[in-house]
């Protein structure tokens, strides 16, 4: 079946898009950039690293087409700063947090923060990382932020904090549920499935920058980020829609 957005017939010549993602979403984006390509002959060039530090490279020029950021917040900063366009923007998925643990709790896996052997915590820096600071307002929450202090490890971005817990480096880590699918997440002790309500929704917004250097196939991977093919994609690699 043919799709609004796809171009096929050679009319229209293949470019190769430059898009930054937010860390959690690298790996579900290089799936989606297979089938985009397939289905509309484009490529996608993927630039990946924290949320903040993406936002910080656009603004000092660094010559993207579209960002796909880990928050809302950034992308409606470009907006309001003139670096991308409102109509582009485009809630494409919204994040869930996960606590692994090495250890093996004594209860439910929520006690492992209060364990004694938890040595290390792991999670992504909430200064640059939304995963990060959503990690930060569920220990605040469980009054726990200022108790852990001096255990907290602290990636640059989600896919950092993965890699400290699942190479236990740290006991314990709170990461992006999507990370769930490229870890050989058997080996951990348990796992909890944050509820929604412990954190400010996780909505990841993408938008196509105003100095895009490839608008057509730019504009084309929005729309198909809206197709129902692209969201079941998302929706199996451990994201909500």
């Amino acid at each position: 079946m043919m799709l609004g957005f796809l171009s096929m017939s050679g009319i229209v010549t293949a470019e190769t898009i430059k898009v930054a993602v937010a860390s959690n979403f690298a790996r579900t984006l290089a799936l989606l950039a297979d089938d985009f390509k397939t289905h509309s002959g484009h490529d996608i060039e993927l630039i990946s690293g924290s949320t903040g530090k993406l936002y910080m490279q656009i603004k000092h020029g660094a010559p993207f087409d579209v960002f796909m950021s880990a928050d809302e917040r950034r992308p409606e900063l470009l907006v309001s700063e003139n670096y991308a366009d409102d109509v582009t923007a485009h809630v494409y998925a919204r994040g869930r947090l996960v606590l692994v643990s090495n250890i093996k709790p004594i209860a439910d896996c929520q006690s492992v923060l209060r364990s004694e052997q938890l040595n290390h915590l792991s999670i992504a820096n909430p200064k640059i990382a939304p995963y990060g600071y959503a990690a930060k307002q569920v220990l605040s929450g469980l009054s726990l932020w200022d108790e852990l202090q001096t255990k907290l490890v602290m990636g640059e971005n989600v896919a950092q904090a993965m890699q400290f817990v699942s190479t236990e480096n740290a006991q314990a880590g709170l990461v992006a549920r999507s990370m769930m699918a490229v870890t050989a997440h058997d080996s951990f002790q348990c796992e909890w499935a944050v509820p929604a309500y412990m954190h400010d929704p996780i909505k990841q917004k993408m938008v196509v920058l105003r100095n895009a250097q490839q608008r057509l196939a730019s504009m084309a991977f929005l729309s198909y980020m809206k197709t129902g093919r692209a969201k079941q994609i998302i929706e199996q690699a451990g994201y909500d829609i």
